[in-house]
């Protein structure tokens, strides 16, 4: 008897483990396409942020490269093709902030995040609210 009882109790937990993931919110899970929404926003944001800086600047071109890069990224519109854009705009900032020397420890940060959130909207999509939803 004392076998079968250490059995049972592993087939419990067993099945409890595999169908029921601990996790202490798991209510929270159903909301997986809030995720890549708020990324997609959040870097969106920063990346027009950057558009209007140069704006100021002799940089006219380049302004409104990031302006419609951000704006196609908080629309949600077209968004892995964006996301690879944003990516190489980004990468091309880094560069021409790093030329002029004004590179601080939080722009290296900041450009390192953004363009982690961009791979990983690559990869997971444009989330919810966004106009071009995968079918």
């Amino acid at each position: 008897m004392i076998i079968w009882t250490e059995i049972e109790n592993f087939l419990i937990l067993y099945y409890n483990m595999r169908m029921h993931p601990l996790s202490t919110f798991p209510e929270l899970l159903s909301f997986g396409l809030l995720a890549p929404f708020l990324l997609r926003l959040a870097c969106g944001v920063f990346i027009f942020s950057i558009g209007r800086e140069r704006l100021g600047k002799q940089y006219k071109v380049s302004s409104a490269v990031y302006a419609i890069v951000g704006a196609l990224l908080v629309m949600g519109l077209y968004t892995q093709i964006t996301a690879i854009l944003a990516f190489i705009v980004i990468i091309f900032d880094f560069y021409t902030t790093r030329k002029t020397g004004a590179l601080s420890q939080e722009k290296i940060v900041s450009y390192a995040l953004a363009g982690i959130i961009l791979l990983s909207l690559l990869f997971t999509g444009p989330g919810f609210l966004a106009f071009d939803l995968p079918l």
